[in-house]
């Protein structure tokens, strides 16, 4: 996956919203992983599933590393997302 900026991000929302009301089909693949990943927000998981949408399970490298002692392969790809927490919009990748 090319790095993103969040405009970019934010473009790639729009236009996979688009292609969700184009097509029942992907709409309903969609749906299929944003019941996997449940926790996120729509916008994370049209942002996960516009990316990755075989994605079966999404967390921090932190996460993944220290809780669930599950190690990230070196040279991974990351899903990026926006993350809004603060008062500036900034990536995020899980």
């Amino acid at each position: 996956m090319p790095k993103f900026t969040p405009q970019q991000l934010d473009e790639l929302y729009h236009q996979t919203l688009a292609e969700f009301a184009a097509s029942p089909e992907k709409w309903t693949s969609f749906l299929d992983t944003a019941a996997r990943l449940y926790k996120y927000d729509f916008k994370s998981q049209v942002l996960i599933w516009s990316q990755r949408p075989d994605a079966t399970a999404c967390a921090s490298l932190e996460l993944w590393n220290e809780k669930m002692n599950c190690w990230v392969n070196r040279g991974a790809k990351g899903i990026a997302l926006l993350d809004t927490e603060n008062s500036y919009t900034r990536l995020k990748y899980v």
